[in-house]
């Protein structure tokens, strides 16, 4: 198992301003401004089924993801019997 903290410096200052972005587009420019190609580590993306969702989540970007699950991380995939 991969032990993760935010205590790297690098990925703090990161996360933070991806959060700010975020923060900030609301207040500038309201929650529908949102998208899915903000953030670095951290992405605002719509939550929930089928397209026109107004819900937002914070998700990690794919690479933020294989950092905090650590070197030689693998997840099988499920196989399909019949």
């Amino acid at each position: 198992m991969a032990e993760f903290d935010l205590s790297d410096p690098e990925i703090y200052q990161q996360v933070r301003a991806d959060y700010e972005l975020v923060r900030e587009t609301i207040i500038r420019d309201g929650f529908s401004a949102l998208s899915g190609s903000m953030g670095v580590l951290i992405q605002p993306r719509t939550k929930g089924p089928g397209h026109g969702s107004v819900s937002r989540a914070f998700y990690a970007r794919a690479p933020f993801v294989a950092r905090i699950l650590g070197d030689g991380y693998h997840i099988p995939l499920p196989v399909v019997t019949k």
